[in-house]
């Protein structure tokens, strides 16, 4: 099932498409975001188009995937965010990127709770789970600014989670 297109208060956020390649590598290549969202390592192009076939591939197959993050359809790629199954779980994580230019606008956390409301909206799912590397401080502001919980922590990783929200009953 392909993603819709979904907007927020000042975003647009579109499906992961095969053109969006070269603006992804430049930002997942970028210092700032790299640092935490690839370990400080230079990707490859190669590996970004194979992360992008494959967030492309999870949203044909199970409903969950990636946006890239616009002010409109004229501008440049702002960042991205989606959901991604975590190796060896049935969970799901939630991701978020954007360029360091955006950073401290509430961008990420309005990014981040358009795709939460498709996730219950549309799919299945009962939980899904965010991490953050532990110096990352602004990963954790947004994980408990979306309302949630801490989980664990590890000797790298600090993990929270968020349920489905209760459907109100009449």
């Amino acid at each position: 099932m392909p993603l819709p297109i979904l907007r927020s208060e000042r975003l647009l956020l579109e499906p992961f498409a095969a053109a969006d390649l070269d603006a992804l590598h430049a930002l997942w290549t970028d210092p700032d975001v790299r640092r935490y969202l690839w370990d400080n390592r230079i990707i490859s192009r190669d590996r970004a188009a194979g992360a992008l076939a494959s967030a492309m591939g999870a949203a044909d197959q199970h409903g969950i995937g990636y946006w890239t993050l616009r002010q409109d359809r004229a501008r440049d790629v702002l960042g991205d965010v989606g959901f991604q199954f975590i190796p060896q779980t049935p969970d799901i994580e939630l991701m978020c990127s954007l360029r360091p230019q955006f950073w401290n606008r509430g961008l990420a956390a309005e990014a981040a709770q358009a795709a939460l409301e498709y996730l219950w909206r549309a799919t299945p799912f009962t939980r899904v789970l965010a991490r953050g590397d532990l110096p990352n401080e602004r990963s954790v502001r947004l994980m408990e600014r979306l309302g949630m919980w801490h989980y664990s922590t590890g000797t790298a990783l600090i993990t929270y989670v968020l349920d489905r929200p209760a459907r109100p009953t009449f």
